[in-house]
């Protein structure tokens, strides 16, 4: 979602010719496709790069809000602080500062500060940015991170109604088979069974092989805890079969298929001698 679907910034008698030196669609997106492969490092490097060549005001936006995530992830405050300032000077400084609050709600539910990252995203969420119809894709993604920071608070009711609301936005967005997995893990924590092993069945159609062995694992331990054994051995046999992935933990598979043999040797119909 880099392209935070901005347009040119300015009106049009504030544009200039571009000069033969400028930077790029091809480069800008090369630099981004790093970051999103979280080549950090590179990818500001970069950046930079572009940035010290003459370019129009909307490319040193994007550049700028490139130097920011990339900053950010590495922990390169004053880089981060320097970009920022100069995002200041540009039009529409309130949707950078949004960015940049977004940026670090990002690096911060991924380095396991959830409830730091939920602050940040509800910052941007009260604001006025988001409520701008040009900005739909940036709001289905904050809510999205929403319900993700509050999984991983274990306030799962709340990230089910977030998540509901992201796909009142897109139903079916881009990140709708991430939304599937948070929301199976949320309703096997919830002890909502039946809802868990239907949610996760939708995602094995949807073309993601590693999300579908994550998905299998759900299905399997929601008929576990329904002790329906049987089933959750022919799908923990299944999740094997697919291993190694880079969502599912070997081990938790084994001691699963452990369990469901033991269940069923304990409760096998017991036949009278003859």
């Amino acid at each position: 979602m880099h392209n935070l679907g901005l347009g040119r910034i300015g009106s049009d008698s504030d544009e200039v010719a571009m000069p033969n030196n400028s930077v790029t669609e091809e480069e800008v997106e090369s630099a981004f496709l790093l970051s999103e492969k979280r080549e950090f490092k590179s990818s500001l490097a970069l950046f930079q790069g572009m940035l010290e060549r003459e370019c129009d005001a909307n490319t040193k936006l994007r550049l700028l809000f490139g130097i920011v995530t990339c900053s950010t992830w590495l922990s390169l405050d004053g880089v981060r602080e320097k970009a920022i300032q100069d995002l200041m000077k540009l039009p529409d400084f309130d949707v950078s500062h949004a960015f940049a609050v977004l940026a670090k709600a990002k690096a911060s539910l991924d380095s396991g500060r959830a409830k730091e990252a939920l602050g940040l995203i509800n910052e941007n969420l009260e604001g006025k940015v988001l409520n701008r119809e040009d900005f739909r894709d940036w709001k289905y993604e904050h809510l999205f991170l929403k319900g993700q920071s509050l999984v991983e608070l274990a306030r799962y009711d709340e990230a089910l109604s977030e998540f509901d609301e992201a796909r009142t936005i897109y139903p079916d967005g881009e990140l709708e088979t991430n939304m599937l997995i948070e929301r199976s893990n949320c309703l096997l924590a919830l002890s909502r069974y039946d809802e868990t092993y239907g949610t996760a069945s939708l995602i094995l159609a949807r073309g993601d092989e590693e999300m579908a062995t994550l998905a299998l694992q759900y299905m399997a331990e929601s008929r576990m805890w329904q002790a329906r054994a049987s089933e959750a051995l022919e799908l923990y046999v299944a999740v094997q079969r697919r291993l190694p992935s880079r969502f599912v933990q070997e081990q938790r598979i084994k001691i699963g298929m452990k369990n469901a043999i033991a269940y069923l040797e304990k409760h096998r119909p017991y036949s009278k001698p003859s």
